[in-house]
């Protein structure tokens, strides 16, 4: 009778950050067509800027609390805080699931989804709604573009990326209300405080529910290649030194 020491959480085949996917082919076409859907709708926003309204309504509801925490929760993610977040949840993926491949997958889950949101941004291009001098000083200056929000999706990424580490885990449901929680309150806050419009909120939202999967199954396929080549070379070099 053996005895096991195995770590309590998922091993890195059962990680949902690395099960292959079971729709490979599909996913990718759910990516390209998000992807090339959200970039027109964003063209179709700089001209015929239909959610200018709604957005200018929720920025100006005045609500001085709901503001203030709005103002907290942006600063908080702004891109240097964001990725040092991300950073610091790559190592404790990484120590908890003991598995360096489950923290790469987890790192490139985000890194990707909200690098490739960055880029359709820079596409785009639609101009940020115009902000008074008081809230420019208090969320700092936005010269980047509007559509998609940045903010929002590198929070949907995260959220999403967390759900999936944590799916075969206690603690999914745990990871969905907390991701819940972070991409309604960062969609609403960019609203509230007035640097985005709610177009690119939803769009961010959009951008990673249809990117993600395709992101996450391409880690599936390409990280534990890169583990049985580097485990080749392992044996190969022990082999050479006998």
């Amino acid at each position: 009778m053996t005895s096991s020491s195995a770590p309590s959480g998922p091993s890195m085949a059962e990680s949902a950050l690395l099960t292959p996917s079971a729709h490979l082919r599909r996913d990718i076409v759910v990516a390209i067509s998000t992807i090339v859907v959200l970039i027109a709708v964003g063209f179709v926003l700089r001209f015929v800027p239909i959610d200018v309204a709604f957005s200018n309504a929720a920025h100006h509801l005045h609500v001085s609390a709901l503001t203030q925490v709005a103002e907290a929760f942006y600063r908080s993610l702004k891109p240097l805080p964001a990725a040092g977040i991300m950073i610091v949840a790559t190592v404790a993926v990484g120590v908890l699931s003991r598995r360096w491949q489950v923290a790469l997958a987890f790192f490139g889950g985000v890194a990707v989804t909200w690098g490739l949101a960055e880029a359709a941004k820079l596409i785009v291009d639609r101009p940020r709604p115009g902000m008074s001098d008081a809230m420019t000083q208090a969320v700092g200056a936005t010269a980047d573009p509007s559509f998609p929000s940045g903010h929002v999706a590198f929070t949907a990424s995260f959220a999403a990326v967390l759900i999936c580490a944590l799916w075969a885990t206690r603690w999914r449901a745990l990871g969905i209300v907390i991701g819940v929680v972070l991409v309604v309150g960062m969609s609403v806050s960019v609203v509230i405080i007035g640097v985005h419009y709610a177009g690119d909120a939803l769009a961010s939202i959009v951008w990673v529910a249809g990117v993600y999967p395709a992101v996450r199954a391409g880690g599936a396929m390409f990280i534990p290649r890169v583990d049985a080549l580097l485990f080749r070379r392992r044996v190969g070099a022990r082999g050479s030194e006998r």
